[in-house]
């Protein structure tokens, strides 16, 4: 009796945290990004594909990313987004690529004699299994250098984040103000 209580209190704890991070609503939720598999899906398998609200969290996925709008006459930006792996082996960030940006980079931030230094992220991002890896301001981010493309509040930026394995993950990465991106992640969970 025991075992079987245990059980479904496990079950339900699961079903719980899948359902905190589902939109409930009939909208698709663009906060959350999916790659379940570094193959392509046969052309049958992607017609049928399931709206973002209504899909499982499996695979490597991106939670709202967002990057701040471009100040005038800048050509370099940052990205932001928590990274999920719900697959079944550890993953690394090694690279990225953006319509309308000559390069891009993973970075880090870190103190050195009381002055923050920002450096490439060497060797990437890991990214184990059932874990978050978070890219945000005064952390681990991306860096956008030599933007060509419109970086205005409101743009949505195609990014393909690239992992050790070969997975290539789509994301849109929407240009926003800090403080909107700060409140529309406390207004999801």
């Amino acid at each position: 009796m025991r075992s079987v209580l245990s059980f479904a209190v496990v079950a339900l704890s699961g079903a719980l945290l899948l359902g905190c991070s589902v939109s409930a609503s009939s909208d698709v939720d663009s906060s959350h990004q999916h790659a379940a598999s570094p193959v392509a899906a046969a052309p049958d398998a992607q017609a049928e594909q399931k709206p973002m609200d209504q899909m499982a969290h499996v695979g490597v996925m991106a939670h709202m990313p967002w990057s701040r709008p471009l100040a005038p006459g800048a050509n370099v930006a940052a990205g932001y987004a928590h990274l999920m792996n719900h697959s079944s082996k550890d993953e690394r960030l090694v690279s990225a690529r953006a319509e309308g940006v000559g390069r891009v980079e993973i970075h880090t931030m870190s103190e050195v004699d009381g002055v923050m230094q920002m450096r490439p992220l060497d060797g990437g991002l890991a990214l184990p299994v059932n874990s978050m890896a978070k890219l945000q301001p005064g952390g681990d981010h991306l860096m956008f250098f030599d933007v060509t493309r419109s970086w205005n509040e409101g743009d949505s930026v195609p990014v393909t984040l690239v992992f050790e394995s070969g997975l290539e993950v789509p994301v849109q990465f929407s240009v926003k103000q800090g403080d909107a991106a700060a409140k529309d992640e406390h207004q999801h969970h």
